[in-house]
């Protein structure tokens, strides 16, 4: 938990000295907007993180003790076994806290609903990309998706970039551009349907990955 909290103290200090020595000029951000990108991605990121840790600690120790062979004989559906199994929520409440409260800080009323409505579906983003990464563990349990995925996550996000025309910038970003995507939502220069739209095709992906090795699983016990 500290860990946690020094980490986000790190990221706030890193934002505040990065658009500082830029004079304002943050890849065309305003203040109010980088403040409430970094709330918005905390809370996102918070949402998605309490979630999901349950595949990234236990997946791969199911396979190998043989639970998985379990999960797929008895309800609830696998899917749901996965998720409920360990939920972080013990771990990731100051993403949550903090995120929220930034959030009502940085913008209008107005936009407050817009603004939570948007981190949840970027939430739900970063669900589908942990899905992605973390479902070969199926096949492969003795890797540890938890090994290096978060510190991806939790270093990338810390800045904009959606108006940056840089490709490398995006590629290196690719897994957190749902939070750049989700502040153009916010100030009004995309739809939140196209940010809908990415939801759907990654966790359609994540699903029609997860059926395909499952086809192919075999039993630990042999």
């Amino acid at each position: 938990m500290l860990t946690i909290w020094c980490t986000l103290a790190i990221q706030a200090v890193f934002i505040s000295v990065t658009y500082a020595t830029s004079g304002g000029n943050f890849f065309g951000y305003a203040t109010h907007e980088v403040i409430g990108f970094f709330g918005m991605a905390l809370l996102a990121s918070g949402i998605a993180q309490t979630v999901m840790v349950g595949v990234i600690i236990t997946l791969s120790k199911a396979v190998w003790t043989g639970r998985f062979d379990q999960w797929l004989m008895q309800p609830p559906p696998l899917l749901l076994r996965i998720i409920s199994e360990d939920l972080g929520l013990i771990w990731y409440w100051p993403h949550i806290t903090i995120g929220s409260g930034i959030i009502v800080y940085a913008f209008p009323a107005s936009l407050w609903l817009l603004a939570f409505f948007t981190a949840l579906i970027a939430g739900t983003i970063e669900m589908g990309i942990v899905l992605l990464f973390c479902l070969p563990a199926i096949r492969w349990g003795r890797w540890d998706p938890y090994e290096g995925l978060w510190e991806y996550f939790e270093n990338a996000r810390s800045i904009p970039i959606g108006r940056s025309r840089s490709f490398m910038l995006w590629l290196a970003s690719f897994g957190v551009l749902q939070y750049s995507l989700a502040l153009e939502v916010i100030t009004g220069r995309l739809s939140i349907l196209l940010l809908l739209l990415i939801s759907v095709c990654v966790w359609a992906l994540a699903l029609l990955l997860l059926k395909a090795i499952i086809r192919t699983y075999g039993s630990a016990s042999s």
